[in-house]
């Protein structure tokens, strides 16, 4: 359904009605995600691998996504999929892992990948739970210049809290100059 979709997509101009056709799927498709139900073995071994980190709901873990693309050439998405940090207790888990599972799916990350994906059908979203720890300051650094892609340069984003760099609350941002720049 996914490849007959895209492909009715791009036989459409481009412009505001293939954008609304886009996302409208889009939103069927998170729907879609965020109603699964993970079945019994899957419940049973992420409640086994929760359980080696202490008794539910005396610790904190960030959902985060990963997928395949978000090292295209040309491209990081690095930060661009919801990342749901400090989930305490089972089933909190479980509803922040459908909803990062979607992720990959809204406009915003559709948009930013769509001019370095020939086949938009072959995202294949991962989530990565990780335990957490008490955190003053939080971020991201990506070993380029975000905004024009120049190597040599340190491009860090840092916030007060946990997650704000990536979640999209404030935060404060450098450019750091690595020595070796071209």
């Amino acid at each position: 359904r996914m490849r007959q979709t895209y492909a009715a997509l791009a036989q459409l101009p481009e412009g505001p009605a293939r954008d609304r056709e886009a996302f409208a799927f889009l939103a069927r498709l998170r729907a879609w995600i965020s109603r699964v139900v993970p079945g019994p073995e899957f419940r049973r071994e992420l409640r086994e691998h929760l359980d080696a980190l202490g008794p539910d709901g005396t610790f904190r873990v960030f959902v985060r996504s990963d997928t395949n693309v978000e090292d295209l050439p040309g491209f990081t998405g690095a930060g661009l999929n919801l990342t749901v940090p400090n989930v305490v207790g089972f089933e909190n888990v479980l509803a922040a892992l459908r909803e990062v599972w979607a992720s990959p799916f809204t406009d915003r990350s559709y948009g930013w990948r769509q001019n370095h994906m020939e086949e938009p059908e072959y995202v294949f979203p991962a989530v990565v739970v990780q335990r957490s720890f008490p955190s003053e300051k939080s971020g991201v650094m990506v070993t380029a210049d975000v905004d024009t892609g120049r190597m040599g340069w340190l491009s860090i984003a840092v916030n007060e809290g946990v997650g704000g760099a990536v979640d999209g609350q404030g935060a404060e941002s450098v450019l750091v100059g690595s020595g070796t720049r071209s």
